[in-house]
C-alpha cells in the first residue's frame, strides 16, 4: 500500500538584498527558465545545509529542527 504524502505548510519570509545580488539571482534564474523564489529558496536551502554540517548553527537550533523532524515523521506512521 502507498501511502499519500500532504505538503508541509510554507512559511512565506521576505528578504531584502543589495542590487548586486538581485541582479545575480535574477539573472541566474533568466538563465535557467526558473522563478526567482525557486533560485533564492536552492541558495538558502543549500546554505543551510553548509552551515549545519560545518557547525555554524547553534546546537540548540539544530536539535530544535532535529526534533521537529521527528514528530513530522511519528505523525507520518514511519
Amino acid at each position: 500500500m502507498i501511502k499519500a504524502t500532504t505538503r508541509e505548510n510554507q512559511v512565506k519570509l521576505t528578504v531584502s538584498v543589495p542590487p548586486s545580488l538581485h541582479v545575480l539571482l535574477r539573472s541566474w534564474a533568466l538563465c535557467e527558465g526558473r522563478e526567482l523564489t525557486s533560485v533564492v529558496l536552492q541558495c538558502v536551502e543549500l546554505s543551510v545545509r553548509q552551515m549545519k554540517s560545518n557547525g555554524s548553527i547553534p546546537a540548540a537550533a539544530v536539535r530544535n529542527y532535529e526534533a521537529a523532524c521527528d514528530d513530522r515523521l511519528a505523525m507520518g506512521g514511519l
